[in-house]
């Protein structure tokens, strides 16, 4: 288990070094009449992306280390219980791999139908992988998703939408 949270974390602080050349492309504050430039949020999200990616290997490496050290050593007089992993498809086992994808396909998708239609349909699938399941608090979820990024970015910020 430990080696699968490894390898995630892992491939997150790759996917925030990797996409931190292209970030920093986007225009900053002072290329554009805007007080917050476009480079800001990517670049946030990524030093957030790499920092939390860090984290969690830590985290792991320790539980690892504290694990092995707790562990009692297994003799040929001890049986060892061993648990069999199910191999039955689960969304709460693979729900990291959809929210990658997720992000993946919301990315391509703001460019071809802009900012406001693609965050809300991503809010609406993230809302959906977090178990939420009634339509009542879908529905407030994207209201309050959408007065958000309008409120924020359009009038707070003064970034028009793409």
């Amino acid at each position: 288990m430990h080696a699968r949270i490894t390898l995630f974390a892992l491939g997150v602080v790759s996917l925030a070094v990797v996409s931190l050349y292209p970030t920093l492309q986007f225009p900053s504050s002072a290329q554009v009449s805007t007080f917050i430039g476009p480079r800001v949020w990517p670049l946030t999200l990524l030093i957030i992306l790499f920092t939390l990616g860090i984290v969690l290997i830590a985290i792991t490496w320790r539980d690892r280390k504290q694990v092995l050290i707790t562990e009692p050593q297994a003799t040929p007089d001890t049986p060892v219980e061993t648990e069999i992993p199910s191999a039955r498809f689960s969304l709460n086992r693979t729900r990291h791999w959809w929210f990658i994808a997720t992000a993946i396909a919301y990315t391509l998708l703001m460019q071809s139908v802009g900012f406001l239609i693609a965050s809300l349909i991503f809010t609406f699938i993230g809302t959906l992988m977090l178990g939420a399941r009634s339509w009542m608090t879908i529905a407030i979820t994207l209201v309050i998703a959408a007065v958000l990024m309008q409120g924020v970015f359009v009038s707070l910020l003064g970034i028009p939408m793409p």
